[in-house]
């Protein structure tokens, strides 16, 4: 079925899939000034299985972005980072600071659990969706991907993946990093971080601020919507014995946009279209985690306790005045414990158990008194056991069983498989895994905000997924050229859906099953040590259970990037280009028949630059949307043309 999809897919992908293709046959004699290079499949994952793993003993779908990549891709947002990596469909709702939504193979935007500096930064009040429209780039070394079910280690928010973030960690002789930019719609941004440490103790603090006049969110009027984000990280790990450590990690996150809103209005000739109004939203997000780590049996056995605390607080202003909000906060405390075992000759073990506890509360408010004004909560248990055999380095099995037991949901079992074997003497891996996912109801869909335009649903039950995937990767001479293909297919029982047929709208479970299915294809080449390419395409059918198409999921989606230095190193260009397919969207024009709207394909460029004028001080710029590409990612929601940005970045000791 798959190779039928891709006799049908657009020209431009079909060249991609040629490209990529094509890498092995030019990537035969590596040039041995790249052999101190670390090579792609040798880095070290830790969240496919929480614990760090070599990417090729994996069984899992799974992607990196590197310092290098991040880098070579400058952006204000990790969000448009995420367009190149193979599966992931990014939707804005408008320009900077407004919803950004990541869907992972076809699955919601609520279905992807993410992870900063292993804080749980998801919004609590709505089933821990992440805005990443708040997430910066400024400060990120390095983003994990993992693709498929994985609710069997990390609960209720996995069912579609994890996405996890880490920042720059401390250590080291005392450094500073600054940098300053400014370019387009009266954009600017400024940052600067701090890190150092000595023996047995290193941190780090950084703040960094965006802000920007923005552009129009309506296609109808000419007011821009401005934004602010002051972000603040800090960090730190604390040696106390050869065999205890503990660590802390806080982020900070608040935020300020002006925003449009969407006419509902019968009989106005602006319905169902983005307006210009005085609507404000502002957002403060805090999120920290707390981690001891005791070794002991000559540090194979690991036993970690944490406990985090996130809490999220949105406020809606009309103008200047209150009109409603929300609070969401969670508490969540974990033990781990990892064993590791050698068994017979070549063969090895790794058992890892964790017990969880998490307690949430919710609270909804308005101007006006009412039902919309409540508090609620919710409690939960959960133990996980994961065993994982490894055969003479080749193959590598993995097998992981859950329980979580619900105050206000049935008690759910989950589990995940997953096989790798890298084939001795070939440059070929092959790999395949199958799991189980559930994903509870948030509060937003159960209880409802405004009794006059969204009403909640307490009778919804919690969604079911069962997903598999199969795949090869191929990495050729020390990893200089690697290329990667998987076809998934997940089925959802009892998705969650908003019912839009009169108002007041409300969200029930849908009777049969949602369908996901399509194939992944990425590579990576360094034909030498100066340049490097990246390339990746996505085919997605994502469908409900009456096999209409979900919204928001492109069939085709694809990237490509080359960066390579000049001026003996001083000096780096890059371009990239992300394609994004036509995709179905709502339309909530109530004059016509149709509630769906087809949005056009689109392509959105970037050229970047940078120059060390000294060993400490760089020039940046760049250039996005570079074809001035007209577009939506939202219906009736305005996107911003072409932008030009320069900056500064400076280091200081280190």
């Amino acid at each position: 079925m798959i190779e039928q999809r891709l006799r049908t897919m657009p020209a431009p992908m079909a060249l991609l899939t040629i490209a990529l293709a094509a890498m092995p046959a030019v990537a035969q004699n590596p040039d041995s000034s790249q052999e101190n290079k670390k090579p792609y499949i040798d880095e070290i994952i830790v969240t496919a299985t929480r614990n760090p793993q070599r990417l090729k003993t994996l069984g899992s779908a799974v992607d990196v972005l590197t310092a290098a990549d991040i880098a070579a891709r400058p952006r204000f947002l990790i969000a448009d980072l995420l367009r190149g990596i193979p599966g992931l469909a990014v939707n804005q709702s408008g320009a900077l600071g407004t919803l950004t939504q990541v869907r992972m193979r076809g699955a919601e935007g609520n279905h992807t659990l993410v992870l900063i500096d292993g804080m749980e930064v998801g919004d609590p009040f709505n089933n821990s969706e992440f805005d990443f429209s708040t997430l910066l780039a400024s400060d990120v070394s390095r983003v994990e991907v993992l693709r498929g079910p994985q609710s069997s280690l990390y609960g209720s928010e996995a069912i579609g993946g994890v996405i996890s973030v880490v920042t720059a960690a401390g250590g080291g002789a005392p450094s500073f990093n600054g940098r300053a930019e400014g370019g387009s719609f009266g954009t600017w941004s400024v940052g600067g971080r701090a890190s150092g440490g000595v023996d047995r103790a290193k941190g780090h603090i950084s703040a960094n601020v965006l802000r920007t006049g923005g552009i129009s969110q309506s296609q109808l009027g000419p007011e821009r919507d401005g934004h602010r984000n002051l972000s603040l990280l800090g960090g730190g790990n604390l040696t106390l014995t050869e065999k205890l450590s503990a660590s802390l990690n806080a982020r900070y996150v608040d935020t300020r946009t002006k925003l449009d809103s969407q006419d509902f209005n019968f009989g106005s000739r602006t319905q169902g279209f983005v307006v210009d109004s005085t609507d404000v939203r502002t957002s403060k997000a805090f999120s920290a985690r707390a981690q001891a780590t005791l070794m002991g049996w000559d540090d194979r056995w690991a036993n970690t306790a944490s406990w985090a605390a996130t809490d999220t607080r949105n406020r809606n202003l009309l103008g200047a005045a209150f009109s409603s909000g929300s609070l969401g906060r969670k508490h969540h405390g974990e033990f781990v414990s990892r064993l590791s075992l050698a068994g017979a000759e070549g063969i090895a073990h790794n058992i890892t158990a964790l017990v969880e506890y998490e307690h949430e509360i919710f609270e909804n408010s308005s101007a006006f008194p009412g039902p919309q004004n409540q508090r609620r909560s919710n409690s939960s248990w959960g133990m996980a056991t994961e065993y994982r055999v490894s055969f003479q380095d080749q193959v590598f099995l993995t097998g992981a069983l859950r329980h979580d037991s619900h105050e206000l949901f049935q008690n759910a079992t989950t589990f995940r498989l997953t096989g790798a074997w890298q084939i001795n003497g070939t440059p070929v891996k092959l790999r395949a895994s199958v799991g189980t996912g559930v994903a509870k109801p948030s509060f937003f869909e159960l209880y409802g905000v405004n009794p006059t335009t969204f009403i909640g649903n307490p009778a919804l039950l919690p969604e079911d997924s069962t997903g598999w995937d199969t795949g090869l990767d191929l990495a050729f001479e020390d990893a200089r050229a690697v290329i990667s293909a998987t076809y998934f297919r997940s089925d959802l029982e009892g998705e969650i859906f908003t019912d839009f047929s009169r108002l007041p709208f409300t969200v029930r479970n849908r009777l049969g099953q949602s369908k996901r299915q399509g194939l992944e294809l990425s590579g990576r080449w360094s034909p030498a040590p100066a340049l490097s390419l990246a390339a990746s395409y996505t085919y997605t059918d994502a469908t409900e259970d009456t096999g209409r198409r979900e919204v928001r999921r492109p069939k085709h989606i694809a990237s490509l990037s080359v960066t390579t230095e000049i001026l003996d190193g001083r000096g780096q260009v890059g371009f990239s280009a992300d394609y994004n397919g036509k995709q179905e969207d709502a339309e909530f024009i109530f004059a016509t028949a149709r509630d769906r709207v087809t949005l056009k394909s689109y392509v959105l460029g970037t050229l970047s630059a940078s120059y060390d004028l000294t060993p400490s001080v760089a020039l940046t710029g760049r250039v996005e949307n570079l074809f001035n590409d007209g577009y939506e990612q939202v219906f009736t929601f305005n996107s911003p043309g072409r932008a030009v940005y320069v900056g500064l970045k400076a280091r200081l000791g280190g």
